[in-house]
């Protein structure tokens, strides 16, 4: 699990900045497999005290491994060769050094989850056994105070909104968002995450008949696709200050945790739109910042997408000093001559791809909210007389490992550079019908368009358990936020 202590442990042995780490493993922490687990997911591999076993990996070094960082547990540093140590750095690895207000021997097996909770709120004195216990108890009741969420409640209240002859996908992807808010730490997450799976059913059969609408939809009282934001701002704001922040990856309900930190005073109009299918940011972002259908051939990067923005508003009578393009931070100088803003949160997309499931993503969530800054970011552009829009280019959803293309299913795929793992673009149409025609078994929860091939339901292009990621057109990767914040009047 990939939380703050574990990226404290990898920036720790990143530091050393040698390929091989030899590390006294005193009390056995570092042989648990879920912290094996979380440390391979930032390329670093734990290697159990074999000493033949590590030999042979440190042989193949440089030819199997050149980007791995090779951590050797061991119980006597001085038993390995010269020449490995000469190459190797030494360490002794103690979790009391990290841990030192607790009783250790009260917390050592605690999961990584609570672990990281003791190691962001230390207390101030050094605590006895019986008040670690207490600690780790109350810890604990947190946890299970999620237990009492009522999900026969939320299963009815969907069952209703579903079974309506027009669905309010509004307060459907609400309602499954504060949902999964309340039960992503609790007992209830994979019950509720089959009835949001149930649901996604009901919506891909809506996509089918109304999707295509969308993109020659009017703006005027809403956008509804993000290929039409900009023409919403430009009839909405057109001689008005409008910044606009698209946040990479965020799903409609991380932004209700964004939401719960925003000061009383905000007159706030909650919203939702449709992200691009399939949900990749080479589409879905450069629809947003080009205001078109995307183009296939687009390469994705900041400078593309600042000179789309650019080109919009010129287009639109403005004159190049009053359009902006920030990018993971704001430059608040000179906003005074600003009409058009846009600004572009990237990390949030990097948590993402980064968690192996829901409750890492909330937690990484929430501290991206702390030190993002953003809540501070949109008060100071409403000081300034913006009108600040919040939206997002894609969702995310939790998935479960389909299989890996194999080695002849490659060949002819394209790099759109998305890290997405649910979707596949080949050079022609001929290579994604014969993909199509070998795995049959998929066709059901497969979508086509011409070359490309997405999945509709929870699997992915992987051989994982379970991951986050987006590329599809399940309802939590679509259905984003589209938020308009001023002050109170």
């Amino acid at each position: 699990m990939y939380n703050l202590f574990i990226k404290h442990i990898v920036k720790l042995l990143r530091n050393f900045e040698k390929q091989v780490v030899l590390v006294k493993n005193t009390d056995g922490f570092l042989n648990r497999k879920d912290v094996t687990e979380a440390l391979s997911q930032n390329d670093i591999i734990l290697v159990e005290n074999n000493k033949l076993k590590q030999r042979i990996i440190y042989e193949l070094r440089k030819t199997d491994y050149p980007n791995k960082l090779l951590v050797f547990l061991a119980e006597d540093i001085t038993d390995y060769l010269e020449d490995m140590r000469m190459e190797a750095v030494e360490f002794d690895f103690h979790l009391t050094d990290y841990f030192e207000e607790y009783h250790l021997p009260s917390i050592i097996d605690s999961s990584l989850n609570i672990l990281d909770k003791l190691f962001q709120n230390k207390p101030l004195v050094k605590l006895s056994k019986k008040e670690t216990n207490d600690y780790l108890k109350s810890l604990q009741s947190d946890k299970n105070a999620n237990h009492s969420f009522d999900v026969e409640a939320f299963k009815k209240n969907i069952e209703i909104l579903l079974n309506k002859g027009i669905i309010d996908w509004k307060n459907v992807i609400s309602l499954v968002s504060e949902a999964l808010t309340s039960s992503i730490e609790g007992v209830y997450l994979e019950r509720v995450m089959s009835i949001i799976n149930s649901v996604n059913r009901k919506f891909q059969k809506d996509l089918r008949v109304h999707y295509k609408q969308l993109v020659s939809s009017s703006p005027v009282k809403k956008p509804k696709i993000v290929s039409k934001i900009l023409d919403y701002l430009d009839l909405s704001s057109h001689n008005k200050k409008a910044a606009l922040i698209v946040i990479d990856g965020m799903s409609y309900w991380q932004y209700l945790l964004l939401s719960r930190r925003f000061p009383g005073n905000l007159h706030i109009k909650n919203d939702y739109i449709y992200s691009w299918i399939p949900s990749i940011t080479q589409l879905s972002r450069q629809a947003i910042f080009k205001g078109d259908i995307p183009d296939r051939d687009y390469i994705q990067n900041p400078k593309n997408e600042e000179r789309l923005w650019r080109s919009y508003w010129i287009g639109k009578g403005l004159r190049e000093y009053e359009i902006r393009y920030d990018y993971e931070k704001v430059n608040f100088s000179g906003l005074n001559r600003i009409t058009k803003l846009a600004v572009v949160f990237k990390d949030l997309d990097d948590k993402m791809h980064s968690s192996t499931d829901f409750k890492d993503l909330k937690s990484l969530t929430e501290h991206w909210i702390e030190r993002s800054d953003i809540i501070e970011t949109i008060k100071k552009l409403l000081e300034v007389e913006f009108t600040v829009y919040i939206t997002s280019d894609h969702g995310n959803i939790l998935a479960k490992g389909w299989r890996n293309l194999k080695g002849k299913e490659k060949l002819g795929t394209n790099k759109s550079g998305s890290r997405s793992q649910r979707h596949i673009e080949y050079s022609n149409i001929r290579l994604a019908n014969k993909f199509l025609a070998l795995n049959k078994e998929l066709q059901s929860n497969i979508m086509q368009e011409e070359n490309i091939i997405y999945f509709t339901n929870e699997y992915s292009f992987s051989s994982k358990e379970s991951l986050i990621t987006h590329g599809g057109s399940h309802i939590l990767e679509v259905l984003i936020p589209f938020i308009k914040i001023d002050y109170e009047h």
